[in-house]
């Protein structure tokens, strides 16, 4: 599979006099008719990534590997089915092992192999190796085990749900301001990072 996938980026790539941006959107919860440009009809307008679809090239026959997000991001990073990682089912919390291991080929190194400079933006829910022990972490020391070891070259975003944790922004391995945490499970209780630093 890993020589198909190969061969069909050079195929696609060699008609290219310069390599092509790419930009991969990957959103939970979304259905396939929800962007306006793969549905007039759409209750939800979707400009940006209208124009992104016109300039450049859209793929239809997509199918997502699970239902939810920790699996999905998974498959689609590696190309590997989600069942043949340590988590069996659900998803991963903030604070865990990356489902990716070491070594392990994803997108993003395919591409930096490749001479690209790959980033990724957004909500990771892989798992990532916090400084200290749980209860005890030291978010002045970098993360490890998270985007930068896993092909990418600039990662921003979150470790998981918000929902799950670790309430904080990440620029590369560090965290933007110390981390909060759900204090209760009743909303009024809850502990959030400060909101002037997302992007």
């Amino acid at each position: 599979m890993k020589k198909q996938i190969l061969l069909l980026l050079a195929l696609g790539l060699s008609t290219f006099a310069e390599k092509p941006n790419i930009i991969l959107i990957y959103v939970d919860d979304m259905g396939y008719g929800d962007a306006s440009c793969l549905n007039p009809k759409s209750k939800f307008k979707t400009p940006n990534i209208d124009r992104i679809a016109k300039e450049g090239m859209t793929f239809t026959d997509g199918h997502s590997s699970d239902t939810v997000c920790t699996p999905s991001r998974y498959s689609l990073l590696t190309g590997r089915y989600s069942w043949r990682t340590t988590l069996k089912r659900g998803v991963m919390g903030a604070e865990g092992t990356c489902l990716i291991t070491n070594g392990r080929m994803t997108l993003a190194s395919l591409l930096s192999d490749n001479g690209y400079t790959t980033a990724m933006v957004g909500k990771w829910h892989l798992g990532m190796d916090f400084p200290g022990t749980k209860g005890n972490r030291d978010w002045k020391q970098p993360v490890k085990d998270m985007p930068l070891d896993k092909g990418f070259d600039y990662f921003w975003g979150i470790p998981a749900s918000m929902n799950y944790g670790v309430l904080a922004w990440f620029e590369g391995r560090h965290a933007k301001v110390p981390p909060t945490f759900f204090t209760s499970k009743k909303p009024s209780k809850i502990a959030i990072a400060d909101y002037r630093i997302m992007p």
